[in-house]
């Protein structure tokens, strides 16, 4: 994989280091080895597809458009930023 710049650059991982390797991974059905090298991404990936198949069916079987409520935005996006400061922290402590 092409190394990453900010990575070379600082020594710190940037917030996607292991993005790649960690989509590598996945389509070679190594879930263990892609959470190991990013969880976050990881993760996102297999929601992203998992969604990808389940929208469909669920709206063709009449389920509602997911919405959230304006009260609730403050906390979605602290937890969004909590996991990717838990993600950054993970990165920088596993040495990817």
């Amino acid at each position: 994989m092409p190394p990453c710049l900010w990575h070379a650059r600082t020594g710190w991982p940037c917030p996607g280091c292991g993005t790649t390797r960690a989509i590598v991974k996945l389509l070679h059905a190594d879930l263990a080895g892609a959470i190991a090298v990013n969880p976050l991404m990881a993760c996102a990936a297999v929601a992203f597809v998992a969604g990808g198949f389940a929208a469909p069916v669920w709206l063709a079987c009449g389920g509602q458009r997911p919405f959230v409520p304006a009260a609730a935005r403050p906390a979605l996006i602290a937890v969004v930023t909590l996991a990717f400061a838990l993600n950054w922290a993970w990165l920088a402590a596993s040495g990817v």
